[in-house]
């Protein structure tokens, strides 16, 4: 049975149509975030919104889209904070909406140093967040909170976010359209070319100059990076771009 968003009003629901429409009618490479994100907050009854991307070559949170919080908080947040962030870890282990305290109670959040840090200044006390994958490697997410003075989010929210969450995905498909090229290291994209013309590790170890075990450490990075079980998978993933150099 598919997801059933109850308990909205009617300027809600009119809204909600508004953002289904924008996003399914989209035809621009703009990141569609910016569009969605203060409709996405009220329809939920929030208080702050921030949206960022997972850039896989970074490794590192990016891109922020904020809602009522203070622009230099998540300053700090890009800089320096995000190493130390011990709810999103836990948050992007789950594949749907999920509401903050039934992952991470606040009784053990609220003694965090990130909690004091971050959250706590911007009055981010009841949380629901949703990170989704994007095209290989990324992933896009939207972090939304009322304050402790507020009611908790509840199977409503989780359902609204779920459903718009499927269009924000595909209308974020050519804004996050990542290549091969993007996830990989600079050195890791020379292996895989390597690779994909059929020379073996030692081989390779030999052409670049480094060792046998360097070599097969960058080879798995890169089976790991790109979801590749073998080297004829890596060496597939590679065949078209050296075609188009030839």
């Amino acid at each position: 049975m598919g997801t059933q968003v109850r308990d909205m009003t009617g300027s809600e629901i009119e809204m909600l149509a508004g953002v289904v429409r924008d996003l399914c009618l989209g035809q621009t490479r703009a990141d569609p975030r910016p569009f969605v994100a203060d409709r996405l907050r009220r329809l939920l009854r929030a208080d702050t919104l921030a949206s960022y991307t997972w850039d896989p070559r970074q490794e590192r949170y990016e891109q922020p889209v904020i809602v009522n919080q203070d622009p230099t908080n998540v300053a700090r947040y890009l800089d320096s904070l995000q190493f130390d962030d011990p709810l999103t870890a836990r948050m992007r282990c789950y594949e749907q909406a999920t509401i903050v305290e039934t992952a991470f109670p606040m009784a053990e959040l609220g003694s965090t140093g990130f909690y004091q840090d971050f959250l706590r200044p911007d009055g981010m006390y009841h949380g629901i967040n949703i990170y989704r994958p994007v095209r290989v490697g990324r992933v896009i997410d939207f972090r939304i909170w009322r304050h402790r003075s507020r009611e908790a989010f509840e199977d409503r929210d989780v359902d609204l976010l779920n459903t718009i969450m499927t269009f924000v995905v595909s209308a974020s498909d050519t804004f996050c359209a990542t290549t091969d090229q993007d996830i990989l290291t600079a050195r890791e994209v020379e292996i895989a070319r390597l690779v994909a013309r059929g020379c073996t590790d030692r081989d390779i170890a030999r052409i670049l100059g480094i060792s046998f075990s360097t070599v097969r450490t960058h080879v798995n990075r890169c089976f790991e990076k790109l979801g590749c079980a073998n080297r004829a998978e890596l060496g597939a993933r590679f065949y078209a771009s050296l075609s188009s150099q030839a």
